[in-house]
């Protein structure tokens, strides 16, 4: 009996680790099915050129967008979602709609040409946009990988 036991015991931790294993090996690198986010500049050159130059425009405000992604990706997914719902509304109408949200009212007091610009990218590139933040911190990602240069100096 004891050996029946540890026998059933031995299957089930070996069939436990199997399909843990399938499990993990069908796990896709993607989100959903979408592009990688190392991917991303390359399914969409014009979007990730326009944003580059919103980068270089509003240096600053960048960093705050990325940082503001950083730390709250729910955050910036909504911003995008949001913005490509509402193509005739500025930030003025996001802000009031999305009341007391950390950054945002130094965003909008201290950026806002900076944020009816990066609105109006969404706009024109809202599937290059609404993909980059399909990844949770893809906005920060892209800070980072691909523009780094454009904003980062010490002190960001």
């Amino acid at each position: 009996m004891k050996y029946v036991l540890s026998l059933v015991a031995l299957i089930v931790l070996v069939g436990c680790g199997a399909s843990s294993s399938q499990q993990q090996t069908a796990q896709p690198s993607r989100l959903n099915g979408e592009e990688s986010i190392e991917s991303w500049q390359q399914s969409h050159p014009e979007a990730a050129k326009e944003l580059g130059d919103w980068v270089q425009r509003h240096p600053d405000a960048a960093a705050i967008f990325f940082d503001w992604d950083g730390h709250h990706p729910v955050h910036a997914h909504e911003f995008v979602t949001w913005t490509i719902q509402h193509p005739g509304q500025g930030i003025d109408h996001f802000v009031v709609a999305h009341p007391k949200w950390e950054y945002f009212d130094t965003i909008s007091e201290q950026h806002r040409p900076a944020a009816e610009d990066f609105m109006s990218w969404i706009h024109r590139h809202n599937q290059a946009a609404e993909r980059l933040m399909s990844h949770e911190h893809g906005l920060e990602w892209a800070g980072h990988h691909l523009f780094q240069a454009y904003w980062h100096v010490e002190g960001h």
